[in-house]
């Protein structure tokens, strides 16, 4: 990243800021995808994160990569999306939903085993909840973009051993959650 292009990108040239942002388009994708669980709303939470980029860019100090900068937008405005669909769906009542002509699908299993596995998967998301945001972004990148620890060292700019070891605690301290939970 060039100074020259920075400059140009902070004083609102939008083809600085495409440059400096493109290479960085599929990464936020991937991550926006891997928190809502939905390819239509992982475009639009990505087309959100470059806006609020592009509205901010004066903002960029420079003091993270520009890929963790990203990245970070694109966690906070993925989270919000999945926070604003929670908050829809809870208020929308299944019987209305009838009325409108949903059924719920019949996978197969039974609502007890359905039951105990939406347990499970929500005491991990609580769990994960629970960590520190860097523990939760790492485990995210790893397991959720399924990204190499190089790929997560370019995408956050830390060292891979920094990465490796911020990644061994995180899974450490998400084990102890999830057991502490459990009591």
């Amino acid at each position: 990243m060039t100074q020259r292009m920075l400059q140009k990108a902070k004083r609102g040239n939008a083809d600085a800021f495409v440059a400096l942002c493109a290479p960085f388009e599929n990464m936020v994708y991937r991550h926006c995808l891997q928190i809502v669980k939905n390819p239509a709303d992982a475009q639009d939470a990505a087309q959100e994160t470059m806006l609020k980029a592009y509205r901010a860019f004066a903002s960029f100090e420079g003091r993270s990569e520009l890929a963790t900068w990203l990245y970070k937008i694109a966690h906070n405005v993925s989270l919000d999306l999945v926070k604003r669909a929670y908050r829809q769906r809870e208020s929308a009542s299944l019987d209305g939903l009838r009325e409108q002509g949903f059924e719920p699908r019949a996978d197969g299993a039974s609502p007890e085993e359905l039951y105990v596995k939406s347990g499970e998967e929500a005491a991990l998301r609580d769990a994960v909840f629970t960590l520190p945001e860097r523990q939760q972004a790492l485990l995210s990148l790893r397991y959720g973009d399924q990204m190499s620890y190089g790929q997560i060292a370019q995408a956050t700019g830390l060292k891979i051993g920094t990465v490796k070891s911020a990644l061994n605690r995180a899974r450490e301290d998400l084990r102890a959650a999830m057991e502490s939970a459990r009591r």
